[in-house]
């Protein structure tokens, strides 16, 4: 098992775990996910097992309170202190494995070394109890209606 910052040839597996995955938001595009992945690819990984991917996590640098908006390749100028865990997706198969505390880990760490202040993201699909569990607190519920009907704006400090 392994965990790696996502390489170009690992995109058309990562859009095959997020059609499985994501059952009540659109996924988005590969221009989309790409533009997210190429602001800060030292944090965006895969995890994988026998060389078969088993999940993946994408966080690009943000610089405004409020999340990005789903389907939109990111404004110019939006590089900042805060690192928004845009993608979090685990395979079916292996739910329940830890990976995808795993993942946060390494995100965490990977995060605190590069000088960022803060993680958040907003919590789809009824994982707030995940992201709670993985020290994030609620922000806000006012977040834009494409995340979907149960969207939950949360956020992490992250040690100095």
């Amino acid at each position: 098992m392994a965990i790696e910052i996502i390489r170009e040839a690992a995109w058309s597996e990562i859009l095959k775990l997020q059609a499985e995955v994501y059952l009540f938001v659109e996924p988005e595009s590969l221009e989309v996910l790409k533009d997210k992945w190429n602001r800060t690819p030292s944090c965006c990984f895969t995890y994988r097992d026998s060389d078969k991917l088993k999940g993946y996590l994408l966080a690009h640098s943000w610089n405004s309170e409020q999340p990005p908006k789903l389907f939109n390749a990111l404004p110019n100028d939006t590089e900042g202190n805060i690192l928004f865990l845009h993608d979090l997706a685990i395979a079916s198969s292996s739910f329940g494995q830890g990976i995808g505390s795993k993942l946060m880990k390494h995100l965490v760490e990977v995060a605190t070394n590069l000088g960022f202040k803060e993680i958040r993201l907003v919590a789809v699909q009824n994982s707030k109890l995940f992201w709670q569990r993985q020290g994030f607190k609620p922000l806000s519920d006012n977040v834009c209606k494409s995340y979907g009907t149960d969207a939950q704006l949360m956020w992490r400090k992250l040690q100095a």
